[in-house]
């Protein structure tokens, strides 16, 4: 049970109570003062801090440093108001926190942020793991292969070992998050193109005779999946938007109002994002907004605003770079924090050595989608 140290926030209070929280199984240390909250750090030594960076006493910068350069160990988030001067950014990325949410802000927002930060799976984040067979089914000889994608259609995977067209595959899907517990999908499948490549066989595979049942947990997998649990209604989109994506079987669920989470998007092409502005413009949705974009988004984003549609982004991932160690990582931003900086992105410390995380592209350019939605 990882334990949270929390400022005596009610805003942050009242989200950690949500039912969504339940399933992090938290231990909350609740701290009134900014004093307080540095001794509860170097005595309990929570993973995570969530602090009001203008604290009474010691401020939430100043913890942040302290535990940055102390080496206590716990991440930190920082929570500010929308109106961010210079020097809160300066204080921003000099004390070495680990992410800034801008009150007020939704409890799914807090819970992105916090799943992220422990390394928790996030709303729709389920984990899965393939285990391919030769033969129509189990028991079979195990391939050493690793899959490259995944669809309801079928799986293209590159094998360490030759495969003739033809030949019969079991793929052995087991799941964690919502299926924890149940008994693992086997699901038959066979070789339809196999092609030698340096030294491997690149592989695709079409599955046979699916029931809709195995239809309906594929598709939860890889390309959508309506989460509950959560304040609206929450669609996580999955994988790559291509030509061959179709968003019609979700439009019956497009009610009320609507969060997209887009973490999962992988790629998308032209064909990909034409399917997605149809299906957006014939949703009948009375309004949505989009939650943890990834950067294949928002790089489609940027460039054509129907992407977004009517719809705002609360947050996205940013590509974020260390000069000193060559260290690449993404960084999940909130849009409010962004905007009220005056689309300056933040700078972190870099968590492999001394250095600064520093935005890796063109504010200009990656923050375009901001404009469209002004």
């Amino acid at each position: 049970m990882p334990k949270v140290l929390v400022a005596n926030n009610s805003e942050l209070l009242r989200h950690l109570a949500a039912p969504s929280f339940r399933r992090l199984d938290l231990d909350l240390l609740v701290v009134k003062s900014g004093d307080e909250a540095l001794t509860a750090v170097q005595h309990e030594r929570p993973a995570l801090a969530l602090l009001d960076a203008e604290m009474p006493g010691v401020s939430g910068y100043e913890i942040a440093r302290r535990i940055r350069d102390e080496g206590l160990g716990a991440k930190v988030v920082l929570v500010l108001g929308k109106r961010l001067s210079h020097d809160q950014m300066r204080k921003v990325a000099d004390c070495g926190c680990d992410e800034v949410l801008i009150a007020p802000m939704s409890a799914d927002e807090l819970h992105d942020v916090v799943a992220i930060q422990l390394g928790k799976p996030r709303h729709g984040g389920e984990r899965f793991q393939l285990e391919l067979y030769g033969g129509a089914v189990e028991p079979g000889k195990q391939i050493d292969a690793t899959v490259t994608n995944l669809s309801v259609d079928g799986v293209r995977l590159v094998c360490k070992e030759p495969l003739a067209e033809g030949a019969p595959l079991a793929l052995r899907i087991v799941t964690d998050g919502a299926d924890a517990g149940a008994a693992p999908l086997v699901i038959k499948a066979k070789v339809v193109w196999a092609q030698p490549r340096d030294g491997r066989t690149v592989v695709g595979a079409q599955f046979e005779n699916l029931s809709d049942e195995l239809r309906q947990t594929l598709a939860r997998l890889t390309q959508w999946e309506i989460v509950g649990d959560t304040a609206r209604i929450r669609v996580v989109l999955k994988g790559d938007f291509t030509e061959a994506t179709s968003f019609d079987e979700l439009l019956p669920s497009m009610v009320g109002r609507v969060d997209f989470d887009m973490a999962q998007v992988r790629y998308m092409n032209s064909l990909g994002v034409r399917a997605w502005c149809q299906f957006l413009k014939a949703a009948p949705i009375q309004g949505y907004e989009f939650h943890a974009c990834s950067v294949p988004f928002v790089l489609q984003a940027s460039m054509v605003a129907d992407v977004i549609g009517r719809g705002t982004v609360a947050s996205f991932f940013a590509p974020y770079h260390c000069a000193a160690c060559d260290h690449q990582e993404e960084r999940l931003l909130q849009s409010a924090a962004v905007l009220a900086a005056g689309l300056a992105p933040p700078v972190f410390s870099c968590p492999k050595c001394d250095g600064q995380l520093a935005f890796d592209d063109i504010p200009e350019r990656y923050f375009a989608f901001l404009d469209h939605d002004a």
